[in-house]
């Protein structure tokens, strides 16, 4: 018979267990993509829309059980104290001009950001024809006729799988207590999927995950996979479905 002070020590492990998210992209792409899905432009940034966007967004990554860097939370406490100002008057003129310069300051990293962004995504675009090759003005490389393919952000996978776990919790009630499921043990179910030339929805990698730790195990370590370019993500129209498929690079070491 197990002891019961031992199972409500594991019961409360893993209500408590967290997934480590490696960030690659920061707060400043977060807002950008952002604006860019509301259709706004770049000086909006600090609209009551925008913050409570951002504010949902890391709600999200809770919701996951993922942990995300410091910057993250000090962005939304910037977003948040220019917010406040807008809404409620403040008598004292130095704190007003205070949170006017910090807007400022936010809006002018954002569009040098923005830049900087925009600069390098052209670039990434042209094609090479071979290594580091770049296709002259004009010239058609051989892959021209194939259809676009879209760069997939980290975001645009984190809300992805946000859909993915709405579905799941409407489908069964949240299971309160998470299970501890190596990452490792998710891969060769991901790469079996993809094997063959195969390409997937990213939704359907999730079908048969019916356990939401195993699925927030599953989207980890499909994230690994992406950022060692074992699988590729991509887009065929700007914020349509997702598609993955076997990348470039082969898994030379399973993660733990």
């Amino acid at each position: 018979m197990s002891d019961g002070s031992n199972t409500e020590g594991q019961a409360r492990m893993g209500a408590e267990l967290r997934f480590k998210l490696p960030i690659y992209e920061g707060p400043l792409d977060l807002l950008l993509h952002l604006i860019k899905r509301a259709e706004l432009d770049a000086k909006d940034v600090t609209t009551s829309e925008i913050t409570e966007q951002y504010l949902a967004y890391l709600e999200m990554l809770g919701e996951l059980n993922l942990d995300v860097a410091g910057e993250y939370l000090v962005m939304a406490a910037t977003l948040l104290l220019i917010k406040s100002f807008s809404l409620l008057p403040h008598p004292q003129l130095a704190d007003q001009e205070e949170v006017e310069e910090l807007k400022r300051d936010l809006v002018e990293r954002l569009l040098e950001y923005q830049r900087y962004r925009e600069a390098a995504d052209k670039l990434a675009e042209r094609p090479l024809l071979g290594r580091d090759v770049f296709a002259a003005p004009g010239e058609v490389p051989p892959e021209s006729e194939q259809a676009p393919r879209l760069t997939v952000s980290l975001f645009d996978l984190v809300e992805a799988m946000g859909a993915v776990l709405k579905r799941l919790a409407d489908k069964a009630p949240r299971d309160i207590r998470l299970r501890d499921i190596p990452v490792a043990a998710c891969i060769p179910r991901i790469v079996g999927a993809l094997e063959g030339g195969r390409r997937v929805e990213f939704a359907a990698i999730f079908e048969d995950a019916h356990d939401r730790a195993l699925v927030v195990a599953t989207f980890i370590a499909l994230l690994e996979l992406i950022r060692r370019r074992v699988v590729r993500a991509y887009q065929e129209v700007r914020f349509g479905p997702i598609w993955l498929e076997r990348g470039p690079e082969e898994l030379t070491e399973t993660p733990a």
